[in-house]
């Protein structure tokens, strides 16, 4: 990359230094042809001067060869030139020596800092009004003082009004071009944060709808393999019954997560919403958790974000129940205000020793699957459901309740117009 970056600017440099010599070559053709014509006494020279009209060669030829460095010495190539164009007028002036001294002026306006413009037309300013004032004191009168006046600031005004101009739009491409690459950039990391969130929000939603499936089927799995040296078939059925149902959940939650992602805005493929608790109170209820749901039926219509954020919740924190307290009664209160919904889900605390040491029972077979810890603080679940809910602008709060042996849920999220 930084050779090819090095080999376009020498291209540009090159370029620019062939710029110079054919502007340098062109005001030397021009003016030689003018000389060889005649065309030279542009001004008056001084009283007593009298000089070859070829000795404007010398003069054009100095301010070529100024020229030549005008780009990359711009002040001191308009000072030298500025020399030669005062000593080429002492004596008559030539045309050639002035289209070179207008172009170096030009140079300086456009080559330099931002400051030397302005310096510049103050300089012109003074110029053309004590070119002015001198003609009026050598008694030219004020018609003559006028012409003068004119006349210098077309020599010394005109390119430098016209360089700052070039360069006053030079500026403002460049500042829309640094603007289109700000924009640029804003563009990609507003992308970047769309993908990510995006991959949060996926992150979350798998693990939501999966773990507790997937949670069952190594729990029927290990029942089924605990039953296989009993030689109970109906038992090894059940279980394994019950791990096909769970596979197939995941799988159809996964299928319809894909479908959901790829689908457009005419999609007929609906996340999942809160009206589907009672169905996965079913669900759970064949594999051994036996959940209440109260206060479903009395939910208004909610915000699609609302409604699928608070299944979410739901469905993790039973899920929670489901591996933490097999077997025990899960109980789900919905509570909708006209500005909250309001969602509490309790179970009782599992004996941390008791089910260390005993194993719990599937379908009649004895399996242990007491997790790592009994409380509910492990793994990723919480902080996704806080996550949810703190996304929403609500609140969550989740541990045992004082005075009694029961874990608790709570997530309680706005309504924005639900109600209304």
């Amino acid at each position: 990359m930084s050779w090819s970056i090095g080999f376009w600017r020498g291209r540009v440099r090159g370029t620019e230094r062939a710029r110079d010599v054919s502007d340098a070559c062109l005001v030397a053709a021009v003016g030689l042809l003018l000389i060889a014509v005649g065309v030279t006494g542009a001004w008056t020279p001084f009283p007593g001067t009298s000089v070859s009209p070829w000795w404007h060669v010398v003069s054009l030829t100095a301010i070529c060869a100024v020229m030549l460095v005008k780009r990359r010495h711009p002040l001191l190539a308009l000072l030298a030139g500025g020399l030669v164009f005062i000593a080429d007028a002492a004596a008559g002036g030539s045309i050639g020596v002035l289209l070179g001294f207008i172009d170096l002026m030009y140079s300086a306006t456009l080559f330099t800092a931002p400051k030397v413009p302005r310096r510049l037309a103050i300089a012109v300013v003074v110029a053309v009004t004590g070119a002015a004032t001198a003609t009026v004191i050598v008694g030219g009168g004020v018609q003559a003082a006028v012409v003068n006046a004119l006349q210098a600031f077309a020599i010394l005004g005109t390119p430098l009004w016209w360089g700052i101009s070039v360069r006053q739009q030079k500026e403002i491409a460049e500042m829309a071009s640094a603007r289109a690459a700000d924009l640029q950039r804003l563009t990609e990391l507003r992308e970047s944060e769309a993908i990510r969130e995006e991959r949060m929000r996926m992150a979350r939603d798998l693990h939501d709808a999966l773990a507790g499936n997937l949670s069952a089927i190594a729990i029927n799995s290990e029942a089924a393999l605990a039953s296989t040296g009993g030689g109970d078939d109906a038992l090894q059925r059940e279980a394994l019954g019950v791990v096909r149902s769970a596979s197939v959940a995941s799988l159809r939650e996964m299928r319809s997560m894909v479908l959901l992602l790829r689908a457009g805005p005419d999609s007929v493929t609906s996340p999942p919403r809160l009206a589907e608790l009672g169905a996965l109170a079913e669900s759970l209820g064949s594999r051994g958790t036996s959940v209440s749901v109260n206060g479903l039926t009395g939910v208004p219509t909610l915000p699609a974000a609302v409604d699928q954020a608070a299944y979410r919740i739901a469905q993790e924190a039973l899920g929670n129940a489901a591996r933490h307290a097999q077997g025990a009664t899960v109980r789900v209160d919905i509570g909708a205000t006209p500005a909250t919904l309001t969602l509490r889900i309790t179970n009782p605390r599992a004996d941390r020793a008791e089910r260390a040491s005993t194993p719990s029972t599937v379908g009649g077979a004895a399996v242990d699957v007491s997790p790592a810890s009994s409380t509910h603080g492990g793994g990723m679940g919480l902080t996704t459901m806080r996550e949810r809910a703190e996304a929403l602008g609500g609140r969550f709060e989740a541990g045992w309740t004082d005075g009694s042996d029961e874990w608790t849920v709570t997530a309680t999220l706005p309504l924005p117009g639900a109600m209304a």
